[in-house]
């Protein structure tokens, strides 16, 4: 769009100093959870020229450092913190404190003194304890269709991969050609796939996703699961896939590239996200399985509500292994509305998620502020 665009941001973890020609400035931090602190911030801030200055989650030492110049943030979750982290228990007086310090002195503060909010799902702000008090904008996150097309695209000449690829101006193919899969695929054996994708920490509910599993599998037999991600719950659910006798029908393949990331999405019948705490204000897995026209099941929670529907998936409430085991055998047993919902959620992408469309949506708001 013409802008010049500079990320400034830690080196927790390290990473690239440049990407997708975008120049990125990691200062060297203190690791303090959600908010690492960088030295002589305010200083190195000032060596950047920047009309506006976009911040993701309140952070006090980014609007110290900024001074008067337009501060947008964009509030992406409240804090909740968890019962346990690891094996250390925290009673709930001490998490109850730690909410309210965390709004009093952190939170309101800052969103105080910035100049525009930005909340990512209207029904998540609504139900904010902090968020519901100010004014704010409604801009989504959004992902980048071209990069999973571009992958799509290069694997459709593999057999291995069920497309369900509809013909589209992307791509170019003629009006209305399908890729279909099963009845027409050379692999008619090709297993159901239940996909999770995310960090493996105790919010996102992944227990209760493998607890649905022995009455899946005795529905569907031939289901699989696979969890993409690590974290520290992983030695746990691989523990309760053995107490459970489903370990032969789960797997774990921690990290992957971007491109087999891709690939497994559109392999998959379902993905799924049983997230069951608010710091699970949107999901962008939801995004990225909508753009490779896979259906999602997702919990019935503020945010993600917004962007499921009965037309792309469905919602389940949280902590349910009866509904989640029932949502996810409604899907799978059934191949056109496996299609259906997976044409309904790339539409959805295509209009209201994607770069291009939220990319001008923050510029309008940039431009009333300068």
């Amino acid at each position: 769009m013409g802008h010049d665009v500079v990320v400034v941001t830690s080196d927790i973890p390290k990473g690239a100093s440049k990407s997708d020609g975008i120049r990125t400035y990691r200062f060297k931090a203190i690791d303090i959870p959600y908010v690492p602190y960088v030295f002589n911030l305010k200083k190195k801030i000032n060596l950047i020229d920047g009309d506006i200055f976009h911040s993701h989650s309140p952070s006090p030492f980014f609007s110290k450092a900024i001074d008067k110049r337009p501060h947008v943030i964009t509030y992406h979750s409240d804090l909740e913190v968890p019962p346990s982290v690891g094996r250390l228990k925290i009673p709930r007086p001490l998490r109850g404190m730690i909410d309210h310090l965390y709004e009093k002195m952190y939170a309101r503060p800052i969103l105080d003194s910035c100049d525009a909010i930005i909340a990512t799902s209207k029904s998540y702000a609504d139900s904010s304890p902090i968020l519901c008090d100010y004014r704010y904008e409604v801009i989504p996150n959004a992902i980048n269709i071209k990069k999973f097309d571009a992958v799509l695209f290069e694997n459709l000449r593999f057999s291995s991969l069920r497309t369900k690829v509809v013909a589209n101006r992307r791509f170019a193919y003629p009006k209305n050609r399908r890729f279909l899969r099963n009845s027409q695929s050379p692999h008619p054996e090709r297993k159901p796939k239940v996909l999770f994708v995310g960090r493996l920490f105790q919010g996102k509910g992944i227990e209760y996703l493998i607890r649905t599993a022995p009455r899946v599998i005795k529905e569907v037999p031939q289901a699989r699961y696979t969890i993409v991600g690590d974290g520290e719950e992983r030695d746990r659910l691989e523990r309760l896939t053995k107490k459970l006798n489903v370990h032969e029908y789960v797997k774990f393949t921690g990290f992957i590239r971007f491109e087999e990331l891709v690939k497994m999405y559109a392999e998959s019948s379902v993905l799924v996200l049983p997230s069951i705490t608010r710091l699970e204000n949107f999901g962008i897995v939801l995004l990225e399985a909508m753009a490779c026209r896979t259906p999602v099941i997702a919990s019935k929670i503020p945010g993600v509500m917004d962007l499921v529907t009965t037309e792309n998936g469905l919602l389940v409430e949280p902590k349910s292994v009866e509904g989640l085991a029932e949502a996810i055998i409604s899907i799978i047993h059934d191949e056109n509305k496996v299609i259906k919902m997976g044409e309904k959620g790339r539409r959805l992408v295509d209009e209201e998620y994607n770069w291009d469309v939220v990319g001008t949506k923050i510029i309008d708001l940039y431009r009333k502020l300068i």
